[in-house]
Protein backbone atom coordinates (compact mmCIF):
# COMPACT_ATOMS: atom_id res chain seq x y z
CA UNK A 1 0.00 0.00 0.00
CA UNK A 2 1.42 3.29 -1.09
CA UNK A 3 1.29 6.21 1.42
CA UNK A 4 1.24 3.98 4.65
CA UNK A 5 3.47 2.68 7.04
CA UNK A 6 3.42 -0.59 9.11
CA UNK A 7 3.59 -0.32 12.53
CA UNK A 8 2.88 -3.53 15.35
CA UNK A 9 1.09 -3.38 18.29
CA UNK A 10 1.72 -5.40 21.47
CA UNK A 11 -1.92 -6.04 23.09
CA UNK A 12 -2.55 -8.78 26.22
CA UNK A 13 -4.55 -11.81 24.88
CA UNK A 14 -7.72 -10.80 26.55
CA UNK A 15 -7.74 -7.13 25.37
CA UNK A 16 -6.74 -8.59 21.76
CA UNK A 17 -9.86 -10.77 22.09
CA UNK A 18 -12.23 -8.30 23.27
CA UNK A 19 -10.93 -5.71 20.45
CA UNK A 20 -11.43 -8.65 17.67
CA UNK A 21 -14.82 -9.14 19.11
CA UNK A 22 -16.05 -5.47 19.04
CA UNK A 23 -14.69 -4.65 15.88
CA UNK A 24 -16.40 -7.79 13.93
CA UNK A 25 -19.38 -6.43 15.91
CA UNK A 26 -18.75 -3.10 14.12
CA UNK A 27 -18.20 -5.23 10.63
CA UNK A 28 -14.64 -3.54 10.17
CA UNK A 29 -12.91 -5.52 7.77
CA UNK A 30 -9.47 -5.44 9.12
CA UNK A 31 -7.52 -4.84 12.91
CA UNK A 32 -6.19 -2.39 10.60
CA UNK A 33 -8.93 -0.34 9.15
CA UNK A 34 -10.27 -0.32 13.39
CA UNK A 35 -6.77 1.20 14.69
CA UNK A 36 -6.84 3.90 11.99
CA UNK A 37 -10.38 4.51 13.19
CA UNK A 38 -9.65 4.72 16.84
CA UNK A 39 -5.98 7.26 15.93
CA UNK A 40 -8.49 9.35 13.94
CA UNK A 41 -10.73 9.30 16.35
CA UNK A 42 -8.08 10.48 19.50
CA UNK A 43 -7.00 13.09 16.67
CA UNK A 44 -10.31 14.56 16.38
CA UNK A 45 -10.83 14.82 20.25
CA UNK A 46 -7.46 16.65 20.60
CA UNK A 47 -8.89 19.35 18.59
CA UNK A 48 -12.53 19.45 20.46
CA UNK A 49 -9.99 21.14 23.35
CA UNK A 50 -9.13 23.80 21.46
CA UNK A 51 -11.89 26.49 21.59
CA UNK A 52 -11.13 27.85 18.05
CA UNK A 53 -11.16 24.62 16.34
CA UNK A 54 -13.45 24.57 13.05
CA UNK A 55 -15.91 21.94 13.86
CA UNK A 56 -19.25 20.41 12.33
CA UNK A 57 -22.00 18.91 14.54
CA UNK A 58 -25.76 18.68 14.74
CA UNK A 59 -27.63 19.57 18.26
CA UNK A 60 -30.49 17.29 18.71
CA UNK A 61 -32.90 18.83 21.23
CA UNK A 62 -36.53 17.07 22.41
CA UNK A 63 -38.89 20.22 23.55
CA UNK A 64 -42.50 20.72 25.35
CA UNK A 65 -44.01 22.23 22.80
CA UNK A 66 -47.03 23.25 25.50
CA UNK A 67 -44.46 25.14 27.57
CA UNK A 68 -45.40 28.69 27.18
CA UNK A 69 -42.79 30.89 25.08
CA UNK A 70 -40.28 27.84 24.56
CA UNK A 71 -40.79 28.52 21.14
CA UNK A 72 -39.87 32.07 20.97
CA UNK A 73 -37.27 31.33 23.41
CA UNK A 74 -35.13 28.68 21.13
CA UNK A 75 -36.23 31.48 18.30
CA UNK A 76 -33.96 33.70 20.23
CA UNK A 77 -30.78 31.38 20.57
CA UNK A 78 -31.53 30.96 17.03
CA UNK A 79 -31.25 34.24 16.06
CA UNK A 80 -28.22 35.15 17.88
CA UNK A 81 -26.81 32.27 16.43
CA UNK A 82 -27.94 32.26 13.09
CA UNK A 83 -24.21 32.38 11.30
CA UNK A 84 -23.49 28.96 13.03
CA UNK A 85 -27.12 27.10 11.40
CA UNK A 86 -26.93 25.65 8.58
CA UNK A 87 -30.37 23.69 8.58
CA UNK A 88 -32.76 22.44 10.98
CA UNK A 89 -35.84 20.05 11.05
CA UNK A 90 -38.56 19.52 13.28
CA UNK A 91 -40.50 16.38 13.71
CA UNK A 92 -43.32 16.01 15.66
CA UNK A 93 -43.35 13.12 17.91
CA UNK A 94 -46.53 13.20 19.94
CA UNK A 95 -48.69 15.81 21.13
CA UNK A 96 -46.28 17.43 23.24
CA UNK A 97 -42.65 16.65 22.38
CA UNK A 98 -40.90 18.03 19.35
CA UNK A 99 -37.69 16.56 18.51
CA UNK A 100 -35.29 19.49 16.67
CA UNK A 101 -32.13 18.95 14.54
CA UNK A 102 -29.66 21.77 14.28
CA UNK A 103 -27.07 20.96 11.51
CA UNK A 104 -24.35 23.83 13.11
CA UNK A 105 -20.85 24.56 11.63
CA UNK A 106 -18.64 27.00 13.39
CA UNK A 107 -15.32 27.40 16.06
CA UNK A 108 -16.04 25.04 18.81
CA UNK A 109 -16.55 27.31 21.75
CA UNK A 110 -19.45 28.70 19.61
CA UNK A 111 -21.03 25.47 18.94
CA UNK A 112 -21.00 24.61 23.12
CA UNK A 113 -22.50 28.24 23.70
CA UNK A 114 -25.43 27.34 21.46
CA UNK A 115 -26.19 24.10 22.60
CA UNK A 116 -25.70 25.53 26.03
CA UNK A 117 -27.83 28.62 25.50
CA UNK A 118 -30.53 26.26 23.89
CA UNK A 119 -30.42 23.30 27.11
CA UNK A 120 -31.25 26.41 29.45
CA UNK A 121 -34.72 27.08 27.73
CA UNK A 122 -37.43 25.88 29.87
CA UNK A 123 -39.81 23.61 27.99
CA UNK A 124 -36.13 21.77 26.33
CA UNK A 125 -36.37 18.42 28.07
CA UNK A 126 -32.69 17.16 26.49
CA UNK A 127 -30.44 18.71 24.17
CA UNK A 128 -27.25 16.87 23.08
CA UNK A 129 -24.16 18.56 20.62
CA UNK A 130 -22.43 16.02 18.79
CA UNK A 131 -19.64 17.24 16.43
CA UNK A 132 -16.73 15.76 14.42
CA UNK A 133 -14.15 17.77 12.59
CA UNK A 134 -13.91 18.12 8.90
CA UNK A 135 -10.36 18.23 8.87
CA UNK A 136 -8.61 15.91 6.38
CA UNK A 137 -6.86 13.96 9.35
CA UNK A 138 -9.91 12.44 10.39
CA UNK A 139 -11.88 11.33 7.03
CA UNK A 140 -13.00 8.20 6.76
CA UNK A 141 -12.62 4.97 5.98
CA UNK A 142 -10.06 3.36 3.92
CA UNK A 143 -11.18 -0.09 2.70
CA UNK A 144 -14.75 -1.72 2.35
CA UNK A 145 -16.77 -3.05 5.60
CA UNK A 146 -18.29 -6.15 4.86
Amino acid sequence: MDGVTRIGVSLEPELLKRFDESIAEKGYVSRSEAIRDLVRDSLAENEWKDPDAHMTGVVVLICNSKVPDVYERMNSAFSKNSDIIDFKVDVILDDNNVMISIFVTGKLADLKTFSADLTAVRGVLRCKLTMVSPSKANMHHIGVRK
